[in-house]
Formats: structure tokens, C-alpha cells, sequence
């Protein structure tokens, strides 16, 4: 069975730029030079991250800050079939889960 290749993209952040993952999974954040604040949701600690070091993104929104000039890695996994159902099942339910349900206020009467 051929395995399908990774898929690597390569960014330059400048200094306090950021950048928005909202679902990260599968994919994983290197950091050729600089440093990065890595932040995810769900997730207790912060990270900063140094050259050479790398890190898996969640499922959840992360947040990559540039701490000074930085070039950075994001190495995708290809997606299954499965895993893509699942995706989008994930942020369907993340989406009703932020709607607000409940009683409708009567309208004033005039």
C-alpha cells in the first residue's frame, strides 16, 4: 500500500504576527528560526517554541504568535475519508453547541 506523501508548507511570520489554526488536527507547527508562542484550546500550558523543536496541532483553534522574526514548518498529514467525515460531524457540533437555544421573549406590545 502506497503511503501519500506529507504536505509541507513554509511560513515567515514577523515579529507579533500571528496566525489562526481552528482545526489543527493532524497537522504539526516547526520552527526552522526565531521563536513562537504556541497556544491551543483545550490545552493547559502554553508553549514557546526554539528552532528545531516541533509540535502537533489539536483539534481545537491554536494560535501561533511570533516572539521575533520566525520561519515556520506546517506539516500536513493527508486526510482519510473517515477522519474528514469526522472533521466536519466535529465542527458541526461545535457550531450548534455555540448557538443559544430557549424560550423566545414575547414581543412588547405597542
Amino acid at each position: 500500500m502506497k503511503k501519500a506523501a506529507t504536505r509541507i508548507r513554509t511560513i515567515d511570520l514577523g515579529y507579533e504576527q500571528m496566525m489562526i489554526f481552528d482545526d489543527g488536527r493532524g497537522e504539526r507547527v516547526l520552527v526552522l528560526y526565531g521563536a513562537t508562542w504556541l497556544t491551543q484550546e483545550g490545552q493547559a500550558g502554553d508553549a514557546v517554541l526554539r528552532p528545531g523543536e516541533e509540535r502537533a496541532l489539536g483539534d481545537g483553534r491554536s494560535l501561533i504568535e511570533a516572539l521575533e522574526p520566525s520561519r515556520l514548518q506546517i506539516l500536513s498529514e493527508p486526510a482519510h475519508g473517515r477522519s474528514l467525515v469526522r472533521g466536519l460531524l466535529r465542527r458541526v457540533r461545535r457550531g450548534i453547541s455555540r448557538l443559544q437555544f430557549g424560550p423566545v421573549a414575547p414581543e412588547p406590545v405597542a
